[in-house]
């Protein structure tokens, strides 16, 4: 995720534009890769991503539209996952992936550990986007635990080749088995911490990186209208369906914790209560 930018002009890494960058967004718009073959860059736009905005890490993974580290195993799966559920409606926001997090009781909870490392007042963030989360009374709910969650946040100093100020990397989306994505990344820079500054700023981020570990995509990744100018998102084989209820045509400034840009605060607006009703 980053932050938008707040001068000018201004990702899935969290940059504030202009100056700094949060887990939904990053200071820099599109980062472009040279050192990726064309058969890795055919992968990620077969996954469903900009193949333009990736880097390859030495670790044998890709950092995808600034903050979704994903392995080419997982680009792999995605990219092979038949696209019959992979409805796009033109233009139209709010959406999910193919796979959600499966209730076979009907009901579930996931659990959710903060690594150590971070500043004590995201500690407070992460319990008011739990709570958060919880008020809606869904299919779904969260549950705090001291370590090894389902959805675990670990701590690392984050950083782009293209620029910028990465605030956090997710790793993926729900699988095919029905779990949650394992977890995610927030960046200890100095850069990220002097960003998140605040409980609701951090707050923010965490809501915005579980919603895609629970199958959330961007709202406006058609055209990712938050950032500024620039490329959308493909839906590709992980899905971008379009979620019933919720709204089209989505401005720059438009209030959702899905949002690809961040705009500083933690709310869930309406629709937002919609999208999460209507998928769980």
């Amino acid at each position: 995720m980053r932050a938008t930018k707040i001068l000018s002009t201004s990702i899935l890494a969290c940059t504030l534009a202009g100056m700094f960058a949060s887990c939904k967004k990053t200071t820099v718009d599109v980062v472009a890769s040279n050192e990726l073959t064309k058969d890795e860059t055919s992968l990620v736009a077969a996954a469903g991503f900009n193949s333009n905005w990736v880097e390859k890490r030495g670790e044998g993974s890709y950092l995808i539209e600034g903050d979704m580290l994903l392995s080419k195993a997982q680009l792999q799966e995605m990219a092979g996952e038949t696209p019959a559920h992979n409805f796009i409606v033109g233009d139209e926001e709010h959406y999910r992936t193919n796979y959600i997090v499966a209730t076979p009781t009907g009901s579930r909870t996931i659990t959710v550990s903060l690594g150590s490392g971070f500043p004590a007042y995201y500690s407070t963030a992460l319990d008011n986007a739990l709570a958060r989360y919880n008020s809606y009374g869904l299919k779904i709910s969260f549950q705090r635990v001291s370590s090894g969650g389902n959805i675990a946040i670990t701590g690392a100093n984050l950083t782009s080749s293209g620029g910028g100020c990465v605030l956090g990397q997710a790793s993926g989306f729900p699988t095919s088995s029905g779990n949650p994505s394992s977890g995610f990344t927030l960046s200890t820079s100095s850069c990220a911490t002097t960003y998140l500054n605040t409980v609701d700023k951090a707050d923010e981020v965490i809501a915005h990186e579980i919603g895609h570990c629970i199958g959330f995509r961007h709202t406006d990744y058609k055209r990712r209208a938050s950032c500024g100018p620039g490329a959308g998102e493909s839906a590709g084989s992980i899905g971008a369906i379009h979620i019933t209820g919720t709204p089209t045509n989505v401005s720059g400034s438009y209030n959702s914790w899905m949002m690809a840009c961040t705009n500083g605060s933690p709310a869930f607006s309406g629709d937002d209560g919609i999208a999460l009703n209507q998928v769980y």
